[in-house]
Formats: C-alpha cells, structure tokens, sequence
C-alpha cells in the first residue's frame, strides 16, 4: 500500500511541476546563489529576450523570477542583477518567504518589485573566508571593500534606505531582518501580495 501512495504522490508531483513550468516566463530562483544558480537563471533570460527581439519592449510579456535563497557568491549575484537589468523584457520579482544576502540585490533589480506580507528580507556586512599570505589578505580586504561598496550603493539607490543605516548594522556586526513593515518604510517594493 505504501508503494502505491509513493507513486500517487510523485504523479501528483509530476503533474503539478508541468503545470508550474508550462509558462516558460516563469523562473523559480530557489537556492544559495552559485554558478550552478546562473546557469538555471540568466540563460533563460536571455532565452524570452532573444524570443521578444521583434516584439516591441511595451508589449512583451513580463518574466517572473520567484526568489527563495539565503543568498550566496557575490560574483555570481552580481551576473544574476546584471541579466536583470539588461533584460529588455520586463523581469518582476516575487519573495513571497525570503531574499537575503545576495538575494536581496536579485530581488531589488526587479523591473517591479513584488513582496509577500509575511516575507522577510536580510542585509549585513559582506561575509567570506580567507587564508594566505599577509600580502593576500590586504588583496582580498581590498576586494571585499570593493564588494560592500557596490552592495551598499546598490540597495540606497533601489530603496530609500541612507547609507548611515547600513553602516549601524556594519558596525555592530549584526544582520538586518526587514519584515514587510520596514521594507514599505523604506520602499523596498512595487506591489505587495
């Protein structure tokens, strides 16, 4: 009995998974970002582009990438942000449970931004490992300096959030959860759901 309630189960499955992924606009970024995560996001966006180049930009069907993710490789994110807003088609996001880290760039490069009441999203200071030689470490320092500037200046100029309110979690060290009461403060979205 319990073999035949697994193979209801998967056809179930099955059937609902066809039916989520019939509309080939619809992106489910549903992981840590990673290269493995570029390669099941940006080429689809360049895939409906490539697909909408005769249909003029005020008529095409907008993408939807539903994001879930702790976030992940700065690097990685960053490519993911850029096929988002080089993307002539309209890509709105969707966090409907959380975008945090690096999620939290992918959601605000949406060209409409659309956030869950019961969402939550995170910033902190940049996070990463480091071993070498002391000539190594300055590098890297430098490099992560270069990195939390371009997320920092990133989210001021997708939301109302000042700088100086970044720098207070940096400093302490701390991550900021933003539930949907502080992300409507600080215009952190387009549309609520």
């Amino acid at each position: 009995m319990d073999l035949f309630m697994e193979d209801s189960k998967t056809t179930l499955l099955d059937q609902v998974e066809r039916e989520l992924f019939k509309d080939d606009r619809v992106i489910y970024l549903n992981e840590d970002i990673s290269s493995y995560t570029i390669a099941n996001v940006v080429p689809l966006i360049h895939k409906i582009n490539k697909e909408d180049a005769d249909v003029p930009v005020e008529n095409r069907k907008p993408i939807h990438l539903y994001i879930t993710s702790y976030g992940g490789s700065a690097y990685d994110g960053w490519q993911i942000v850029s096929s988002i807003e080089n993307s002539k088609t309209p890509v709105y996001t969707y966090v409907e449970g959380y975008a945090m880290s690096m999620g939290l760039p992918i959601f605000l490069a949406g060209h409409k931004r659309i956030l869950g009441r019961y969402a939550s999203l995170l910033y902190h200071e940049l996070r990463g490992g480091a071993n070498g030689t002391r000539q190594d470490l300055k590098r890297l320092d430098k490099e992560y300096d270069r990195l939390q500037k371009i997320y920092d200046d990133y989210i001021t100029s997708k939301t109302s959030i000042p700088q100086e309110v970044l720098e207070t979690y940096q400093e302490r060290v701390d991550d900021w959860y933003i539930g949907f009461e502080e992300a409507t403060k600080y215009k952190m979205y387009d549309e609520s759901f």
